[in-house]
C-alpha cells in the first residue's frame, strides 16, 4: 500500500498498534455502513435540539439523530441538554423547578455560536418530546432512528411518562426507530420493565457511558448498543470493542467532531458516529467509501 499523506500514515500506524494490542485481523470493514448521527442535530448551525437543528441534519441525510430529554414541575418532556434553562434560552432555573405551561413554552432557544451561547435568541422555542416523534412519524424519516439520551441526573419518573407517551400514539409502532439511552443500571432496569415488549418488539436500550470498565461489568449483556466516547474506545487495550461485536451489539462513538477523529473512528469500525457536524461525518465517510472502492488498502474489523 503506498502512503500518500503523513496524516493516513498516522492512522494507519495507530490502528495497526491497537490491533496488535488486542490481537485483531487487518480485513475490511463496511465504511459505507457506518451510520453518521446528528448530536442534538445540526448544533453546528443551529440551536441544539430544536425542531429546526433536527430537521437541518435530516435533510443532509443522517442516518439517525440524538437529543435528551427532561421532564419538566408539570411533568412534560421536553428535548433539553442541560439540568437548567440558563445556557441555552432565555429562561433561567431548573427544568424541574419550572412548568411547561405558562412559562418554557414561552422561551426562545439561543443562537449558537461555536458551543459558547450568546444573548442573540433565535425564533425556535424549546420542544415537547412529542414533537419529535411527529417527526420520526413522517413517510420521508421512516428509516431513521433517535438515540434518546436519558442521562441520570433526570428523576426517574421520567421514564414512565417517555413511555405514557409513546403509548399514546399507539398503534404507530416506534420500536425500530427508537434507542433508549440509559446511564445506570437503575435507569436500566426500569426500561427494560418498561419496553421490554412494545408492539409484540423490544425498543433497543444503549448503554452510554465514559467508562469501559462500567459498561462491561453492568450493561455486558444487557444492552442491544454501546455508545460510548470514542477517545475511551479508541485507547482501551481490554478488547471490550472487540467482545461487544463477538456478542452481535453495536458500538456507537460520541461526540466526534474533528475529520481526523471521524476517520480515524471510521476504520476503526463502528457503527455509529455522533457528531455536532453530521455534514462533516457524512463527507469523510463518501470520501472513504470511494477510496476503498478505487483501490485495495489495510483495514480494520473487529
Amino acid at each position: 500500500m503506498i502512503i500518500k499523506s503523513n496524516f493516513s500514515f498516522i492512522i494507519w500506524t495507530f490502528l495497526i498498534i491497537q490491533c496488535n494490542a488486542l490481537k485483531l485481523s487487518f480485513v475490511l470493514p463496511c465504511i459505507e455502513c457506518t451510520g453518521c448521527v446528528g448530536h442534538r442535530g445540526y448544533p453546528e448551525k443551529n440551536p441544539e435540539n430544536t425542531i429546526l437543528s433536527l430537521q437541518q441534519a435530516l435533510l443532509l441525510g443522517v442516518d439517525g439523530l440524538e437529543s435528551d430529554v427532561r421532564l419538566t414541575k408539570d411533568g412534560e418532556v421536553i428535548m433539553m441538554h442541560d439540568l437548567d434553562l440558563d445556557r441555552t434560552t432565555n429562561g433561567t432555573g431548573l427544568v424541574e423547578e419550572r412548568n411547561w405551561k405558562g412559562y418554557i413554552e414561552y422561551l426562545k432557544c439561543k443562537i449558537d455560536n461555536n458551543d459558547n451561547y450568546s444573548d442573540d435568541l433565535s425564533s425556535e422555542n424549546v420542544p415537547k418530546f412529542q414533537q419529535v416523534l411527529d417527526l420520526l412519524k413522517r413517510e420521508e424519516n421512516k428509516n431513521i432512528y433517535l438515540i434518546l439520551d436519558i442521562k441520570d441526573d433526570n428523576n426517574i419518573l421520567i421514564l414512565d411518562a417517555i413511555f405514557e407517551i409513546i403509548k399514546s400514539n399507539e398503534p404507530y409502532d416506534f420500536s425500530s426507530q427508537l434507542h433508549f439511552g440509559v446511564w445506570n443500571s437503575e435507569f436500566l432496569i426500569r426500561t427494560q420493565e418498561l419496553f421490554s415488549i412494545f408492539h409484540n418488539n423490544k425498543i433497543p436500550i444503549s448503554h452510554i457511558g465514559d467508562n469501559v470498565t462500567l459498561a462491561r461489568t453492568e450493561f455486558f449483556d444487557n444492552v442491544e448498543s454501546y455508545n460510548l466516547d470514542y477517545i475511551v474506545i479508541l485507547k482501551d487495550i481490554t478488547g471490550f470493542a472487540k467482545q461487544i461485536k463477538i456478542r452481535g451489539r453495536k458500538l456507537f462513538v460520541w461526540t466526534v467532531d474533528e475529520e481526523k477523529d471521524i476517520e480515524i473512528s471510521m476504520l476503526f469500525g463502528v457503527d455509529a458516529i455522533l457528531s455536532n457536524d453530521p455534514l462533516k461525518c457524512i463527507n469523510v465517510r463518501r470520501r472513504l467509501s470511494r477510496n476503498a472502492r478505487n483501490r485495495v488498502s489495510l483495514k480494520v474489523q473487529y
